[in-house]
Parts: C-alpha cells; sequence; structure tokens
C-alpha cells in the first residue's frame, strides 16, 4: 500500500502527502506552488495556508478526512475496498481523484488524467439508485469518487445522451439522493429539499439547483454540482475544513467564544475576494436557515469557494430543509449564535449580536436580515411544493421570518 499521495489541485500538482512509519500524515508544498501562489495564500484549505515547511497535525488529518463520507456510507467503501477503519490517506488513494472542489489526490506519481465516461441505459441508473445506500456501479467500474456528508448518494455525469458513470477519476457533475428507506426521520426530505433550495432562489439567494427525479419507482433529488461548471473544476471546501473540525464535531459542542463563525470570519476575511460581501453573504445564510428552521446547518452545510488566485468567497446553500418544523427533535441549528444553539430559543437578535462579534455594524446586519426576510415571504407564495403539501410548513416560515426581523430590528447590542 503507498505512503504517499499527491495533491493536485486544478489539474496542477501543489503538494505531496506522506504517511510515515508512525501512522502520522505529513504533507510539503512543491516549490514551484510555492512560488505560483505564495507564503501565507490559502489555495488548498483557509485551514493549510502555503509554505516552504512541513505540515502534519489535526488541520491536515481534518481535511483530508473529510473529504469522504461519513458513518455507514464510509464503512461500506472501506470494506469494499479492505481498507481499515478510519483510514482515510489509504481509501483516498482510492476515491481520492474526483472529490469535492478542485483536488485531486493520486497514489505516488500516478497522472491526474481525465478519466472516462461509461455511459449508463436508464435501467442501469435505476438499478443503481433502488440499490443505495449499497454502492453497485456497472459491470466492471469500480466507485472512484469521494464526496462528504451522512446520506447515501451516487455521483453522476449528466451528458448530452444522458447518464454516464465517471470512472478512473472522470469529473461527475450531479449528485443524486434517494429518499432514505431505513431510520426514516423526516419523511419526503428529499422532496422538502429540493422545494428549499427552489424557495432559497425564488428569494434571490445563491442556492444549488435541484430537480426530483423518479427512478423506477424510488424519488431522488438531483442537485447539480456548484464546483463543476464549464467542464472545470472550481475549488472548495466546508466549514469543518476551514476550521481543522473534524466531521465528527460538525455541531458545534460549545457556546463560549470566539464561535466558529467569529473564527471563520476572521480566516476569511484576510483571503475574501470583497470582505464586507462575504460577511454579507454569511449573515444571508444565516438568516435564511434561522427562518426556515435548518435544524442541520452544522459546519459540513456550509462551504467557502477558493478561486485560483486564491481568494474566497461564500459557496451557495446546499442540503437545506426545514427539518426543525417536520421533525421537532432536530432542534440544533448546527452553530452557536450569540452562544445559543437551539433553534426553540434562536432570534434574530441573536444573529445581530453574533455578527457583531466578528466586527459587522448592527445597521447592516439588520439590513441583510429585513432583505433576506422580505424576500423569503414574498417568494413562499410562488413555491408550491411538489408531492408534499407545504401549507403548514410554509405559514410557519412566514411567521418565523416576522418573527426574525422584529427581533433583530428591536435586539440590544454593545
Amino acid at each position: 500500500m503507498t505512503d504517499r499521495l499527491v495533491v493536485w489541485l486544478h489539474g496542477s500538482r501543489l503538494a505531496e502527502v506522506h504517511r510515515l512509519r508512525n501512522g502520522r500524515l505529513r504533507l510539503r508544498f512543491d516549490p514551484d506552488a510555492v512560488n505560483r501562489y505564495g507564503f501565507g495564500t490559502c489555495p488548498l484549505s483557509l485551514s493549510l495556508p502555503v509554505t516552504d515547511r512541513r505540515v502534519q497535525g489535526p488541520a491536515l488529518d481534518r481535511f483530508l478526512d473529510n473529504l469522504l463520507p461519513e458513518s455507514s456510507v464510509r464503512s461500506a467503501l472501506e470494506r469494499e475496498n479492505g481498507v481499515s477503519p478510519g483510514d482515510a490517506f489509504a481509501l483516498l488513494g482510492v476515491l481520492g481523484r474526483e472529490c469535492a472542489g478542485a483536488v485531486q489526490l493520486t497514489p505516488d506519481d500516478t497522472p491526474v488524467g481525465t478519466g472516462r465516461l461509461v455511459p449508463m441505459s436508464d435501467d442501469q441508473v435505476a438499478t443503481l439508485v433502488a440499490r443505495l445506500p449499497t454502492l453497485d456501479p456497472p459491470d466492471g467500474e469500480v466507485v472512484s469518487a469521494s464526496l462528504g456528508g451522512v446520506q447515501a448518494k451516487v455521483l453522476l455525469t449528466r451528458t448530452d445522451d444522458g447518464w454516464a458513470w465517471p470512472a478512473d477519476g472522470a469529473m461527475s457533475t450531479h449528485i443524486v439522493k434517494p429518499e432514505p428507506v431505513a431510520d426514516v426521520a423526516v419523511p419526503d426530505l428529499v422532496r422538502w429539499e429540493e422545494w428549499t433550495l427552489r424557495l432559497a432562489r425564488t428569494a434571490g439567494l445563491p442556492a444549488a439547483r435541484a430537480e426530483l427525479v423518479d427512478f423506477d419507482g424510488r424519488t431522488a433529488v438531483v442537485v447539480e454540482r456548484f464546483d463543476r461548471q464549464d467542464g472545470r473544476r472550481l475549488h472548495q471546501e466546508d466549514m469543518a475544513q476551514a476550521l481543522g473540525v473534524a466531521a465528527r464535531d460538525k455541531y458545534e459542542p460549545s457556546t463560549g467564544r470566539p464561535s466558529r463563525l467569529e473564527q471563520l470570519v476572521a480566516a476569511a476575511r484576510p483571503q475574501a475576494v470583497d470582505p464586507d460581501r462575504f460577511v454579507t453573504d454569511l449573515v444571508a445564510q444565516l438568516t435564511f436557515n434561522l427562518v426556515i428552521g435548518n435544524g442541520d446547518a452544522h459546519a459540513k452545510n456550509y462551504s467557502l469557494t477558493l478561486g485560483e488566485r486564491p481568494a474566497c468567497d461564500m459557496a451557495p446553500l446546499y442540503d437545506v430543509a426545514p427539518v426543525f418544523l417536520l421533525n421537532p427533535t432536530y432542534q440544533h441549528f448546527g452553530l452557536a449564535l450569540d452562544g445559543q444553539t437551539r433553534l426553540r430559543h434562536l432570534t434574530g437578535a441573536h444573529l445581530v449580536r453574533e455578527a457583531q462579534h466578528w466586527g459587522a455594524r448592527p445597521t447592516d446586519v439588520r439590513q441583510v436580515v429585513e432583505r433576506v426576510t422580505t424576500a423569503i415571504r414574498e417568494a413562499l407564495p410562488n413555491c408550491a411544493g411538489d408531492g408534499i403539501d407545504t401549507t403548514t410548513v410554509a405559514s410557519q416560515i412566514d411567521e418565523r421570518a416576522t418573527r426574525v426581523l422584529h427581533d433583530a430590528t428591536t435586539a440590544t447590542t454593545t
């Protein structure tokens, strides 16, 4: 088994990761990459700035681990590939050629290549989706792509002729997530996700494009990858990677300062294309998730785009649904706002005070909250559910939008 992985970014060699005899991982940026990007820049991750020194420790380990799926999905991939549980390095040696963003990992000096697209018939795709969470690729093919998350999914490429299996690190374009068949905490979850993404876009917020597709009786939400554009990979990382947070700790456990959001803004500001816009976009996404009652808006469900310059922006919304309104046990917001994490108690005032901790002006935050809450209320009548009755949830969201705005407007600040 290899003890070295080559890290590629935007198709160019960036670094090497070595596994030492003691099992620890160590990264070294290539001299050409150091010269190209410059010391202290963050083309790969906000948690891994470019340096000519060796890099090792939790930030590296967690960045790599967060490229992989979680829970039972990961366990199945480990068994399929003969990889020991929790061995992210070995699993990325198999799956690392197609990951989130523009990062790719290959064993030793294996060229990254462009991979192959294997055409699939409608029946083949339906069978593939029907068997999830078991991944059963076309005959003669193996899984060679990775994407974080808990929910069972498959990565496919949409071509002019239909669906194709991305083999040998070929670029996928869509994420197919079928309705879960076991441990269903939120019925019709994929329909709610599609509706919520559509609500966000109708309200003017950048959000992943999605559609519902029936695969021979099993409904799935098919999400267009926003990190794939015009045949190119666009780099991104999630908030957990940016802060060096382990996937198991994606829900913020502490309510003390500095909050994760405060840490994120501090890390992103020096690298942002437009620091003020970055904060505005982050507040807008937090407002949306607070209003809809998204009890799953943890550190892996916010992402940043990292440009080739490099410079960062907030990525579009994804993996959003009003799960708290559908199942009140989902009461953890995922992140702390001014020391509060419970959706039962969170208000617009918490959001204003939280942003103030980052250095944002309360008047600016209130303007964003007003814009987003107003846009959500105006969008609701134009967003009918597809196969779900959204009447009750839409009414609750409308009420929450009014309350969040009121509390933000009247919030006491320091």
